[in-house]
């Protein structure tokens, strides 16, 4: 099964906004990862307003290097969740994103995000996303075969780790020092060249 609103080999990509808009902004995130949380927190709203605007289209990639290196299935197990958050409509799929971020386990290696009942009681801060459909597809995992294409498909980008962005193939740096905080939305903006 592939959700709705993605694109690519097998829907590996989950787009938000015109696939026809002028650019393409590619944001590759782990729903575990702590450096992730932080650019999401900071400029994933004003990612949204851009591309609203039209001037770009965002195309997601998740990893789930976490999953490897501390145990457990969070980000794969959210992932798919975001899955069936995409087939509501592409507005859920964000909100429900940045849900995700705003309560992602602390530390990492917590692996709350396994757990189908946190994912649905996160989901339901979602305007409009739970229904009953919605909620036999996170307890069933059936978008599981999906996130693991989607993880497999993160590393033909020759990303190393997350978070990193991209508009038009260049590279957008989304944090001041690794580790650190991420840019301000100020600061982002100024990097896109028209």
């Amino acid at each position: 099964m592939i959700p709705a609103n993605t694109t690519g080999v097998g829907g590996a990509t989950v787009y938000y906004g015109a696939l026809d808009a002028p650019h393409v902004l590619q944001v590759f995130v782990e729903l575990r990862d702590r450096a992730s949380h932080r650019v999401a927190e900071s400029l994933l709203d004003t990612i949204r307003q851009a591309a609203d605007e039209g001037r770009f289209v965002v195309k997601f990639h998740f990893a789930a290097t976490i999953d490897d290196t501390a145990g457990g299935s969070g980000s794969r197990r959210a992932l798919g969740a975001l899955a069936a958050a995409s087939d509501v409509g592409q507005t859920q799929f964000l909100d429900y994103l940045g849900t995700l971020f705003a309560s992602q386990p602390f530390p990492p290696v917590d692996d709350q995000f396994s757990d189908p009942s946190v994912l649905l009681s996160l989901a339901g801060a979602v305007n409009g996303l739970r229904s009953a459909d919605f909620d036999r597809k996170v307890t069933d995992n059936t978008y599981a075969a999906w996130a693991g294409e989607v993880v497999g498909n993160f590393e033909s980008f020759g990303v190393v780790g997350a978070p990193v962005v991209w508009y038009d193939e260049e590279v957008i740096p989304v944090v001041k020092i690794e580790g650190g905080p991420a840019i301000t939305p100020q600061e982002f903006l100024a990097q896109l060249q028209e």
